[in-house]
């Protein structure tokens, strides 16, 4: 970073430009070596299973509004649920919806990562409830009878 008139810069300056001179060619250097890496292949996305997954997911009675919105849009013929996970219909106004919930769902999980729980309390957290539990967090069946109902 010389010029025939830099008599003017102090050694400290002097000496940041060279850092700044090691870091920019540590930087190019890294980029050198990670465009000749090769990187392993990404296998294929197996559609038809995460369709199949889906598909179990809607049909389950406490399933999201979007999925259900989804799941007689399939059942009417308009598309399939490998349509839904492949992107084929992502323009669909009830897709978008679905997949609305999920990024906001993602976002909730970062910041409770970022408030320091742990992958398995976040599910738990977003884990739809399908009735009381007991105390060691197990669903009951709404029908028993328990001492809290007395």
């Amino acid at each position: 970073m010389t010029t025939p008139d830099d008599g003017w810069k102090t050694a400290e300056l002097r000496a940041a430009e060279a850092q700044v001179d090691a870091r920019a060619k540590e930087a190019q250097d890294l980029a050198n070596r990670l465009k000749a890496t090769p990187l392993p292949p990404i296998p294929p996305a197996d559609f038809k299973a995460i369709a199949q997954q889906v598909e179990r997911a809607a049909q389950e009675r406490d399933a999201p509004a979007q999925l259900k919105a989804l799941k007689r849009k399939v059942d009417a013929g308009e598309f399939t649920w490998e349509d839904v996970v492949s992107g084929k219909v992502a323009g669909d106004p009830d897709v978008q919806a679905m997949q609305q919930e999920n990024v906001a769902k993602m976002k909730q999980a970062f910041q409770l990562l970022q408030e320091g729980l742990t992958a398995d309390e976040i599910m738990q957290a977003q884990r739809p409830h399908r009735g009381p539990v007991d105390d060691d967090g197990d669903q009951l069946d709404p029908g028993i009878f328990t001492e809290d109902k007395w």
